[in-house]
Protein backbone atom coordinates (compact mmCIF):
# COMPACT_ATOMS: atom_id res chain seq x y z
CA UNK A 1 0.00 0.00 0.00
CA UNK A 2 1.38 3.39 -1.25
CA UNK A 3 1.62 6.09 1.67
CA UNK A 4 -0.79 9.30 1.55
CA UNK A 5 2.65 11.54 0.59
CA UNK A 6 3.41 9.65 -2.61
CA UNK A 7 -0.69 9.22 -2.94
CA UNK A 8 -0.97 12.67 -3.40
CA UNK A 9 0.74 13.05 -6.28
CA UNK A 10 -2.14 11.33 -8.16
CA UNK A 11 -4.64 13.38 -6.94
CA UNK A 12 -4.77 16.83 -9.60
CA UNK A 13 -8.60 15.69 -10.27
CA UNK A 14 -9.75 16.84 -7.11
CA UNK A 15 -8.00 20.56 -7.64
CA UNK A 16 -10.22 23.65 -9.19
CA UNK A 17 -9.40 24.65 -12.33
CA UNK A 18 -8.44 28.13 -11.56
CA UNK A 19 -5.99 26.56 -8.64
CA UNK A 20 -4.74 23.93 -10.90
CA UNK A 21 -3.70 26.57 -14.09
CA UNK A 22 -1.18 28.30 -11.30
CA UNK A 23 0.18 25.45 -10.18
CA UNK A 24 1.11 24.03 -13.81
CA UNK A 25 2.11 27.62 -14.86
CA UNK A 26 4.95 27.40 -12.33
CA UNK A 27 5.76 23.74 -12.71
CA UNK A 28 6.48 25.41 -16.65
CA UNK A 29 8.11 28.21 -15.72
CA UNK A 30 10.29 26.17 -13.50
CA UNK A 31 10.57 23.54 -16.51
CA UNK A 32 11.13 25.78 -18.85
CA UNK A 33 13.60 28.65 -17.93
CA UNK A 34 17.01 28.75 -16.35
CA UNK A 35 16.77 29.72 -12.32
CA UNK A 36 19.65 31.61 -11.78
CA UNK A 37 17.97 33.81 -8.60
CA UNK A 38 20.74 32.93 -6.01
CA UNK A 39 18.69 32.30 -3.64
CA UNK A 40 16.91 29.03 -4.79
CA UNK A 41 17.23 25.39 -5.21
CA UNK A 42 14.95 22.72 -5.69
CA UNK A 43 13.74 20.69 -3.19
CA UNK A 44 14.16 16.32 -3.66
CA UNK A 45 10.89 15.20 -4.37
CA UNK A 46 11.10 13.34 -1.35
CA UNK A 47 11.68 15.87 0.91
CA UNK A 48 8.84 17.88 -0.97
CA UNK A 49 6.52 14.46 -0.40
CA UNK A 50 7.66 14.85 3.31
CA UNK A 51 6.39 18.51 3.53
CA UNK A 52 3.21 17.02 2.80
CA UNK A 53 3.28 14.30 5.20
CA UNK A 54 0.99 13.40 8.19
CA UNK A 55 2.63 15.80 10.54
CA UNK A 56 0.57 18.72 8.76
CA UNK A 57 -2.23 17.30 10.88
CA UNK A 58 -0.20 17.58 14.30
CA UNK A 59 -0.31 20.68 16.21
CA UNK A 60 2.57 20.91 18.92
CA UNK A 61 3.30 24.13 21.07
CA UNK A 62 6.08 24.16 23.08
CA UNK A 63 9.74 22.30 23.82
CA UNK A 64 10.63 19.00 23.32
CA UNK A 65 9.50 16.54 26.02
CA UNK A 66 7.35 19.70 27.61
CA UNK A 67 4.43 20.08 24.80
CA UNK A 68 1.33 22.20 25.51
CA UNK A 69 -1.04 19.48 23.67
CA UNK A 70 -0.94 15.82 24.13
CA UNK A 71 -0.08 13.50 21.27
CA UNK A 72 2.97 14.89 20.40
CA UNK A 73 5.52 11.95 21.11
CA UNK A 74 6.27 11.74 17.67
CA UNK A 75 6.65 15.48 17.61
CA UNK A 76 9.41 15.17 20.06
CA UNK A 77 10.98 12.29 18.09
CA UNK A 78 11.26 13.91 14.76
CA UNK A 79 12.76 17.38 16.76
CA UNK A 80 14.95 15.34 18.53
CA UNK A 81 16.14 13.73 15.03
CA UNK A 82 16.67 16.61 13.28
CA UNK A 83 18.04 18.33 15.62
CA UNK A 84 20.92 15.78 16.45
CA UNK A 85 21.31 15.80 12.24
CA UNK A 86 22.37 19.34 12.68
CA UNK A 87 24.60 18.76 15.56
CA UNK A 88 26.62 15.93 14.50
CA UNK A 89 26.95 17.26 10.51
CA UNK A 90 27.84 21.20 12.14
CA UNK A 91 29.78 19.58 15.31
CA UNK A 92 27.16 22.59 17.31
CA UNK A 93 26.14 21.94 20.93
CA UNK A 94 22.98 22.66 20.20
CA UNK A 95 19.86 22.84 17.73
CA UNK A 96 16.53 23.59 17.04
CA UNK A 97 15.27 23.75 13.56
CA UNK A 98 11.73 24.99 14.46
CA UNK A 99 12.19 28.52 13.78
CA UNK A 100 9.97 28.72 9.60
CA UNK A 101 12.40 30.79 8.20
CA UNK A 102 16.34 32.35 7.98
CA UNK A 103 14.90 35.65 9.59
CA UNK A 104 12.60 34.10 12.18
CA UNK A 105 16.11 32.18 13.47
CA UNK A 106 17.59 35.90 13.45
CA UNK A 107 15.15 37.58 15.05
CA UNK A 108 15.17 34.70 17.49
CA UNK A 109 18.41 35.04 18.39
CA UNK A 110 18.15 38.45 18.74
CA UNK A 111 15.53 38.16 21.12
CA UNK A 112 17.74 35.76 22.81
CA UNK A 113 20.90 37.51 23.79
CA UNK A 114 19.19 41.33 23.42
CA UNK A 115 16.43 43.62 24.89
CA UNK A 116 14.95 45.98 22.66
CA UNK A 117 17.20 48.82 22.57
CA UNK A 118 20.49 47.04 23.02
CA UNK A 119 23.29 48.06 20.73
CA UNK A 120 24.57 45.42 17.73
CA UNK A 121 27.41 45.69 15.48
CA UNK A 122 26.80 43.75 11.91
CA UNK A 123 28.01 43.81 8.76
CA UNK A 124 26.05 46.74 6.74
CA UNK A 125 23.57 45.55 4.35
CA UNK A 126 25.16 47.73 1.72
CA UNK A 127 27.90 45.38 1.83
CA UNK A 128 26.26 42.57 0.87
CA UNK A 129 24.62 41.18 4.37
CA UNK A 130 20.90 40.45 4.81
CA UNK A 131 18.28 43.25 5.37
CA UNK A 132 17.36 41.76 9.15
CA UNK A 133 20.88 42.45 9.93
CA UNK A 134 19.77 46.13 10.72
CA UNK A 135 18.52 47.31 7.80
CA UNK A 136 16.97 50.57 8.02
CA UNK A 137 13.10 49.96 6.65
CA UNK A 138 13.55 46.16 8.79
CA UNK A 139 12.07 45.75 11.91
CA UNK A 140 15.39 44.76 13.41
CA UNK A 141 16.59 48.38 13.26
CA UNK A 142 13.39 49.50 15.10
CA UNK A 143 14.30 47.04 17.76
CA UNK A 144 17.79 47.41 18.71
CA UNK A 145 20.87 49.67 18.29
CA UNK A 146 22.43 48.78 14.95
CA UNK A 147 25.96 50.34 13.71
CA UNK A 148 27.95 48.85 11.05
CA UNK A 149 31.28 47.53 9.51
CA UNK A 150 31.34 47.39 6.04
CA UNK A 151 33.89 46.44 3.26
CA UNK A 152 37.25 47.78 2.28
CA UNK A 153 37.36 50.22 -0.71
CA UNK A 154 40.84 49.62 -1.94
CA UNK A 155 40.18 45.25 -1.36
CA UNK A 156 36.47 44.70 -1.05
CA UNK A 157 37.54 42.88 2.51
CA UNK A 158 35.92 43.00 4.99
CA UNK A 159 36.70 45.36 7.45
CA UNK A 160 38.05 43.76 10.40
CA UNK A 161 40.04 46.29 11.68
CA UNK A 162 36.59 49.02 12.19
CA UNK A 163 34.47 46.48 13.48
CA UNK A 164 37.35 45.73 16.15
CA UNK A 165 37.13 49.37 16.74
CA UNK A 166 33.35 50.20 16.98
CA UNK A 167 33.15 47.11 19.18
CA UNK A 168 36.05 48.74 21.33
CA UNK A 169 33.97 51.96 21.68
CA UNK A 170 30.55 50.62 21.77
CA UNK A 171 30.62 47.46 23.91
CA UNK A 172 27.64 45.58 21.64
CA UNK A 173 25.87 42.92 22.99
CA UNK A 174 26.37 41.15 19.87
CA UNK A 175 28.32 41.18 16.66
CA UNK A 176 26.32 39.47 13.85
CA UNK A 177 28.09 38.68 10.44
CA UNK A 178 26.38 37.00 6.98
CA UNK A 179 25.59 37.32 3.40
CA UNK A 180 23.05 37.94 0.93
CA UNK A 181 25.22 39.08 -1.40
CA UNK A 182 28.88 39.22 -0.64
CA UNK A 183 30.48 35.82 -2.13
CA UNK A 184 33.40 35.82 -0.41
CA UNK A 185 34.38 34.12 2.87
CA UNK A 186 34.43 35.42 6.51
CA UNK A 187 37.46 34.50 9.09
CA UNK A 188 34.96 33.52 11.92
CA UNK A 189 37.71 33.13 14.26
CA UNK A 190 39.17 36.36 13.97
CA UNK A 191 35.48 37.77 14.46
CA UNK A 192 34.86 35.72 17.24
CA UNK A 193 38.40 37.17 18.83
CA UNK A 194 36.55 40.85 18.40
CA UNK A 195 33.53 39.95 19.91
CA UNK A 196 34.98 38.12 22.98
CA UNK A 197 37.43 40.70 23.91
CA UNK A 198 34.97 43.13 24.54
CA UNK A 199 32.36 41.37 25.87
CA UNK A 200 30.30 40.64 22.95
CA UNK A 201 28.43 37.28 21.39
CA UNK A 202 29.02 36.20 17.77
CA UNK A 203 25.97 35.74 15.69
CA UNK A 204 26.91 33.64 12.13
CA UNK A 205 23.96 33.78 9.82
CA UNK A 206 25.23 30.91 6.92
CA UNK A 207 21.96 31.41 5.27
CA UNK A 208 23.48 31.06 1.95
CA UNK A 209 25.91 28.62 3.04
CA UNK A 210 24.57 26.09 4.85
CA UNK A 211 24.72 23.40 2.00
CA UNK A 212 28.11 24.22 1.02
CA UNK A 213 29.33 24.46 4.50
CA UNK A 214 27.55 20.90 5.36
CA UNK A 215 29.56 19.47 2.76
CA UNK A 216 32.59 20.35 3.79
CA UNK A 217 33.32 23.23 1.43
CA UNK A 218 32.69 26.49 2.70
CA UNK A 219 34.09 27.65 6.38
CA UNK A 220 32.14 26.34 9.39
CA UNK A 221 31.64 29.31 12.28
CA UNK A 222 30.51 26.64 14.76
CA UNK A 223 33.46 25.97 15.93
CA UNK A 224 34.07 30.24 16.92
CA UNK A 225 30.55 31.79 16.99
CA UNK A 226 28.24 31.74 19.79
CA UNK A 227 25.01 31.22 17.60
CA UNK A 228 24.91 30.16 14.01
CA UNK A 229 21.77 30.74 12.19
CA UNK A 230 21.21 29.22 8.60
CA UNK A 231 18.17 28.25 6.05
CA UNK A 232 17.43 24.79 4.67
CA UNK A 233 16.23 26.43 1.20
CA UNK A 234 19.50 27.47 -0.45
CA UNK A 235 22.82 25.80 -0.97
CA UNK A 236 20.93 22.97 1.61
CA UNK A 237 18.35 22.42 -1.27
CA UNK A 238 15.52 21.59 1.52
CA UNK A 239 12.40 23.13 2.43
CA UNK A 240 11.59 26.87 3.10
CA UNK A 241 12.95 27.03 6.94
CA UNK A 242 15.46 28.08 9.31
CA UNK A 243 17.13 26.61 12.03
CA UNK A 244 19.61 27.98 15.23
CA UNK A 245 22.63 26.49 16.78
CA UNK A 246 24.68 27.57 19.75
CA UNK A 247 26.83 27.03 22.43
CA UNK A 248 25.81 24.72 25.21
CA UNK A 249 25.85 27.46 27.47
CA UNK A 250 23.29 29.46 25.61
CA UNK A 251 21.01 26.75 25.01
CA UNK A 252 18.59 27.42 27.54
CA UNK A 253 18.32 31.19 26.22
CA UNK A 254 18.38 30.37 22.80
CA UNK A 255 15.03 27.89 23.44
CA UNK A 256 13.33 30.47 25.38
CA UNK A 257 14.12 33.15 22.73
CA UNK A 258 12.42 30.33 20.29
CA UNK A 259 9.32 29.36 22.57
CA UNK A 260 7.48 31.52 24.22
CA UNK A 261 9.66 34.14 22.75
CA UNK A 262 9.08 33.83 18.73
CA UNK A 263 7.73 30.62 17.44
CA UNK A 264 4.24 29.00 18.63
CA UNK A 265 2.71 25.85 16.73
CA UNK A 266 5.28 23.84 14.84
CA UNK A 267 5.50 23.39 11.30
CA UNK A 268 6.15 19.80 11.87
CA UNK A 269 6.04 18.72 8.40
CA UNK A 270 8.84 21.42 7.32
CA UNK A 271 10.66 19.70 10.08
CA UNK A 272 10.07 16.48 8.48
CA UNK A 273 11.37 17.79 5.09
CA UNK A 274 14.99 19.30 7.04
CA UNK A 275 15.72 16.25 8.42
CA UNK A 276 15.94 14.71 5.65
CA UNK A 277 17.58 17.14 3.75
CA UNK A 278 20.15 17.33 6.60
CA UNK A 279 20.90 13.67 5.93
CA UNK A 280 20.60 13.89 1.90
CA UNK A 281 23.61 16.43 2.76
CA UNK A 282 26.02 14.26 3.76
CA UNK A 283 25.60 12.04 0.30
CA UNK A 284 28.39 11.64 -1.73
CA UNK A 285 25.62 12.92 -4.49
CA UNK A 286 24.83 16.16 -2.53
CA UNK A 287 28.70 16.59 -1.91
CA UNK A 288 29.15 16.06 -5.54
CA UNK A 289 26.73 18.72 -6.48
CA UNK A 290 28.07 21.66 -3.80
CA UNK A 291 31.57 20.66 -5.76
CA UNK A 292 30.03 21.14 -9.49
CA UNK A 293 28.18 24.54 -7.91
CA UNK A 294 31.17 26.10 -6.91
CA UNK A 295 33.13 24.84 -9.95
CA UNK A 296 30.16 26.55 -12.09
CA UNK A 297 30.14 29.65 -10.20
CA UNK A 298 33.95 30.04 -10.75
CA UNK A 299 33.90 29.18 -14.04
CA UNK A 300 30.47 31.53 -14.99
CA UNK A 301 32.25 34.46 -13.11
CA UNK A 302 35.50 34.36 -15.72
CA UNK A 303 33.53 33.71 -18.84
CA UNK A 304 31.30 36.78 -18.23
CA UNK A 305 34.91 38.63 -17.31
CA UNK A 306 35.81 37.75 -20.86
CA UNK A 307 33.13 39.38 -22.29
CA UNK A 308 33.96 42.28 -20.74
CA UNK A 309 31.21 42.45 -17.29
CA UNK A 310 32.82 43.54 -14.54
CA UNK A 311 32.44 40.84 -11.27
CA UNK A 312 32.23 42.18 -7.73
CA UNK A 313 35.39 41.34 -5.76
CA UNK A 314 36.66 40.03 -8.98
CA UNK A 315 35.22 36.48 -8.67
CA UNK A 316 33.38 34.29 -6.12
CA UNK A 317 33.97 31.47 -3.25
CA UNK A 318 30.38 30.42 -3.26
CA UNK A 319 27.50 29.60 -5.34
CA UNK A 320 27.01 33.34 -6.00
CA UNK A 321 28.58 36.67 -7.63
CA UNK A 322 27.49 39.89 -8.48
CA UNK A 323 27.33 40.97 -11.85
CA UNK A 324 28.42 44.80 -12.72
CA UNK A 325 27.17 46.21 -15.49
CA UNK A 326 28.57 49.42 -16.35
CA UNK A 327 30.19 49.13 -19.72
CA UNK A 328 26.52 48.25 -21.06
CA UNK A 329 24.60 51.09 -20.66
CA UNK A 330 21.54 49.03 -18.36
CA UNK A 331 20.68 49.21 -14.86
CA UNK A 332 20.17 46.06 -12.76
CA UNK A 333 16.46 46.19 -12.77
CA UNK A 334 16.27 46.69 -16.70
CA UNK A 335 18.52 43.61 -17.52
CA UNK A 336 17.03 41.46 -14.80
CA UNK A 337 13.95 41.74 -16.97
CA UNK A 338 15.56 41.22 -20.05
CA UNK A 339 16.92 38.29 -18.93
CA UNK A 340 13.63 36.99 -17.10
CA UNK A 341 12.11 37.86 -21.09
CA UNK A 342 14.42 35.40 -22.24
CA UNK A 343 14.06 32.87 -19.88
CA UNK A 344 16.69 33.62 -17.03
CA UNK A 345 15.59 34.20 -13.66
CA UNK A 346 18.07 36.37 -11.58
CA UNK A 347 17.77 39.77 -9.41
CA UNK A 348 19.53 43.37 -9.74
CA UNK A 349 21.46 44.50 -6.51
CA UNK A 350 23.08 47.35 -5.58
CA UNK A 351 26.97 46.96 -5.67
CA UNK A 352 28.88 48.56 -3.01
CA UNK A 353 30.57 51.60 -3.33
CA UNK A 354 29.08 52.85 -6.43
CA UNK A 355 27.60 56.39 -6.77
CA UNK A 356 25.05 55.59 -9.58
CA UNK A 357 21.54 56.48 -8.29
CA UNK A 358 19.96 52.70 -9.68
CA UNK A 359 21.53 49.61 -9.11
CA UNK A 360 23.76 48.47 -11.81
CA UNK A 361 24.23 44.93 -10.10
CA UNK A 362 22.89 41.53 -11.01
CA UNK A 363 22.77 38.90 -8.28
CA UNK A 364 23.03 35.41 -9.81
CA UNK A 365 23.83 31.62 -8.48
CA UNK A 366 24.65 28.18 -9.96
CA UNK A 367 23.06 25.96 -7.86
CA UNK A 368 20.01 24.84 -9.77
CA UNK A 369 21.75 24.94 -13.17
CA UNK A 370 24.22 22.48 -11.42
CA UNK A 371 21.35 20.59 -10.01
CA UNK A 372 20.43 20.28 -13.55
CA UNK A 373 23.33 18.57 -14.72
CA UNK A 374 25.02 21.66 -16.47
CA UNK A 375 28.73 22.41 -16.35
CA UNK A 376 31.43 24.75 -17.20
CA UNK A 377 31.00 24.64 -21.20
CA UNK A 378 27.04 25.43 -19.95
CA UNK A 379 28.18 28.36 -17.63
CA UNK A 380 30.21 29.56 -21.02
CA UNK A 381 27.47 29.21 -23.79
CA UNK A 382 24.63 31.23 -20.32
CA UNK A 383 27.53 34.35 -20.23
CA UNK A 384 27.58 34.64 -24.17
CA UNK A 385 23.40 34.87 -24.08
CA UNK A 386 24.29 37.37 -21.19
CA UNK A 387 26.72 39.72 -23.14
CA UNK A 388 23.93 39.51 -26.52
CA UNK A 389 21.02 40.13 -24.05
CA UNK A 390 23.13 42.95 -22.68
CA UNK A 391 24.21 44.33 -26.05
CA UNK A 392 20.97 43.94 -27.98
CA UNK A 393 18.39 44.59 -25.37
CA UNK A 394 16.16 46.41 -27.55
CA UNK A 395 16.06 44.17 -30.64
CA UNK A 396 12.95 41.81 -30.06
CA UNK A 397 14.46 39.81 -33.00
CA UNK A 398 17.56 38.69 -31.07
CA UNK A 399 15.93 38.49 -28.12
CA UNK A 400 13.65 36.13 -29.18
CA UNK A 401 16.67 34.16 -30.69
CA UNK A 402 18.03 33.98 -27.14
CA UNK A 403 14.75 32.63 -26.00
CA UNK A 404 14.94 29.93 -28.05
CA UNK A 405 18.52 28.84 -27.00
CA UNK A 406 17.21 29.00 -23.35
CA UNK A 407 14.66 26.28 -24.11
CA UNK A 408 17.32 24.22 -25.90
CA UNK A 409 19.53 24.26 -22.55
CA UNK A 410 16.32 23.24 -20.65
CA UNK A 411 15.67 20.51 -22.85
CA UNK A 412 19.27 19.26 -22.45
CA UNK A 413 19.27 19.73 -19.39
CA UNK A 414 15.62 18.79 -17.79
CA UNK A 415 15.35 18.84 -14.05
CA UNK A 416 16.21 15.59 -12.59
CA UNK A 417 13.75 12.33 -11.95
CA UNK A 418 14.70 13.22 -8.17
CA UNK A 419 13.95 16.44 -7.83
CA UNK A 420 10.51 16.53 -10.09
CA UNK A 421 7.71 17.81 -8.96
CA UNK A 422 4.95 17.93 -11.84
CA UNK A 423 1.77 16.19 -10.65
Amino acid sequence: MRSNAVMMWDQQNEIDGELLACLRAEEARQRDSLEMVASESIQPRTALMLAGSAFNNKTAVGRVGNQRLLGSQQADCLERLAAERACAIFGADHANLTTYSGSVANFCAYASVMKPGDRALAMEPASGSHQSHGGKKNISAKLYDFDFFGLKPDTLEIDYETAAKKAAEQGPKLIIVGSAAYPRRFDYERLAHIAHQNGALLMADIAHFTGLVAAGLSPNPVPYADIVTGSTTKTMCGPHSGFIMCKAALAETVEAGIYPGYVASLHLQTVAAMAYALQHSQTVEFKELMQRVLANASAMCEALKRRGFGIFTGGTDCHMFLVELHRFGIDGVRFAQVLEEIGITTNSKGIPFDPSPVAMGLRAGTTVLSQRGMGEAEMDRIAEIFLQAALHHEDAEVLNRLRQEVEALCRTFPIPEQYACEL
